[in-house]
């Protein structure tokens, strides 16, 4: 249905287009003239719904080359996500409870649809973690790497963003300095989490899951340059839900 003068139906009204027609990432589209007549809009209307879309990073302008759907990546999802959080003033306890909320509902379903290469690839990241000697932002990498194959191993594209938040939290939270370095412990949690994957024992997943978690809080508001702001069992968060 053609779209009335409001600028959010003309935004949907060409995303329903690109998406019905099949447009892929990397593609280009019509020009601005080209895709008015096709859609019969108003070209100032169009123009306005186009750099809408390009201000959300749907499209891609590239000058005389035309403009092209675009390829989202990570830093795409997230960046607007960062700032939103800093802007909103998220605190670090709302970084940490948020991971909770997120990844109890994920570890549970890993445990019903994780593969035997799932498995093996936590493994591999869980005796890198083991290895010894390794810089703090290695930590930091191979803590990321074992929580996304996490959400990975639930086998549900759909909760790829959900990954991505989980990278940003523990981004967000090592640039505060609140991410623990060296903690021998999460070593350790992480191959417990594992067996307990392996045997599709969900609650001792979930419940060694959330006790790493509250570990990471615990350090976090030990910190006396910068406390979290409220000191609540992040156990509680199971009540939430």
């Amino acid at each position: 249905m053609k779209p009335s003068s409001n600028r959010g139906e003309t935004v949907e009204y060409i995303r329903n287009y690109l998406l019905e027609n099949g447009y892929k990432p990397g593609d280009r589209i019509p020009t601005q003239p080209e895709l008015a007549k096709i859609l019969d809009l108003p070209e100032r209307s169009l123009r306005d719904g186009i750099n809408i879309l390009v201000n959300q990073g749907v499209l891609i302008p590239k000058g005389r080359a035309g403009t092209f759907v675009s390829n989202p990546q990570r830093e795409n999802v997230v960046e607007p996500i960062r700032w939103f959080y800093e802007t909103k003033d998220i605190s670090d306890y709302e970084l940490i409870h948020a991971r909770v909320i997120l990844e109890r509902a994920i570890i549970r379903n890993v445990c019903s649809n994780r593969t035997t290469k799932d498995l093996l690839l936590l493994q591999a990241i869980v005796e890198k973690q083991g290895s010894g000697a390794l810089s703090a932002k290695d930590e930091l990498e191979l803590d990321k790497a074992f929580h996304l194959q996490l959400v990975n191993s639930t086998h549900n594209r759909a909760l790829d963003v959900v990954g991505n938040l989980i990278m940003l939290h523990l981004d967000m939270l090592y640039d505060r300095g609140l991410y623990p370095e060296d903690m021998d412990e999460r070593f350790v949690d992480h191959q417990n989490i594992i067996d307990a994957v392996f045997e599709k024992n969900a609650d001792l997943a979930e419940k060694l899951l959330v006790d790493h978690l509250e570990r990471c809080y615990d350090f976090a508001n030990s910190l006396p340059h910068n406390p979290l702001k409220e000191k609540v069992d992040i156990v509680q968060a199971k009540d939430l839900l």
